[in-house]
């Protein structure tokens, strides 16, 4: 009996593994005839040409929230999410985003944000090291107060499939703490990369769904070890709205409503944590003295 079962168990696991080799096939295959779609609709969602920096106050008179006793300064350094591909309402380019949607909707509880980014359409975390991080450099010495760094990073990576990833990773924001002036904090937005409408097909979704979680906690565990950076979870859409909503035509990038729904989510998740650590100081000075 035992020899049968076993017999029947290896039988078993080759119709698995012929399955899965044969789903794993099948899903290559729409990868790629999805990426030829998708060349052909990159063009419908075109990038941001407004500014690159910016300041935003609050909209309503009365007094700030005191989370941030300083002026407050975010840089923005990532690829086409930082650029703005995708960011269009009733067919006008939208400036800047998911930059200028952070710091507006932050703005709204510390008073008055500046904002400056640099995003380089198509980059991984080696181009942004090389190519976007000296960009940030002047203004990170120019800043009078507080300076905060904002990547968003892993998309081209995770297309590429770029071996050493974290490793990458980790140095690019060591680089950042050593080599921009002033900066006391990292905020490493996570990205819904296999949310994207375009993706939505089996078996391929089965395929990328594991890798994509996979690949944000490389991003984890790349800043484990670095004191003041942290990761920024990806917010639950609301169940009342159409995915569709969140997208722009190339059903990759996000629309202008995606951009401000995502700026503002990360917004209050970075006004929380600037007050869980202004909390944290106040505490520490008050059992010193």
């Amino acid at each position: 009996m035992a020899a049968v079962a076993l017999k029947r168990c290896r039988s078993l696991v080759k119709v698995l593994a012929g399955a899965s080799a044969l789903g794993a096939g099948f899903a290559a295959k729409q990868a790629m005839e999805l990426r030829s779609q998708w060349h052909g609709l990159r063009c419908q969602a075109s990038a941001c040409l407004g500014p690159s920096e910016g300041k935003e106050q609050r909209e309503q008179s009365g007094d700030a929230c005191s989370t941030c006793s300083r002026p407050l300064l975010l840089l923005f350094l990532g690829d086409s999410l930082v650029s703005g591909v995708g960011g269009q309402a009733s067919g006008e380019p939208v400036p800047a985003a998911l930059p200028r949607n952070v710091a507006a909707h932050l703005a709204q509880h510390l008073g008055e944000v500046s904002w400056a980014s640099v995003g380089i359409t198509g980059a991984d975390v080696e181009r942004l090291s090389h190519e976007g991080l000296p960009r940030l450099r002047g203004l990170a010495e120019a800043a009078d107060g507080a300076v905060f760094v904002i990547l968003v990073v892993g998309v081209n990576d995770l297309r590429r499939l770029r071996l050493g990833y974290r490793l990458r990773l980790r140095r690019l924001v060591q680089d950042a703490f050593t080599r921009l002036q002033n900066v006391e904090g990292i905020f490493l937005p996570a990205v819904a990369v296999c949310d994207a409408p375009m993706l939505q097909v089996y078996p391929l979704k089965l395929f990328l769904t594991p890798l994509c979680l996979l690949w944000e906690r490389e991003k984890r565990k790349a800043i484990a070890w670095c004191r003041g950076a942290q990761v920024l979870p990806f917010p639950d859409p609301p169940s009342d709205i159409a995915a569709e909503a969140f997208f722009s035509k190339d059903l990759m990038h996000p629309s202008a409503f995606g951009y401000e729904w995502w700026g503002k989510a990360l917004a209050e998740q970075i006004k929380g944590r600037l007050e869980a650590a202004r909390m944290s100081e106040r505490r520490f000075f008050d059992e010193a003295s």
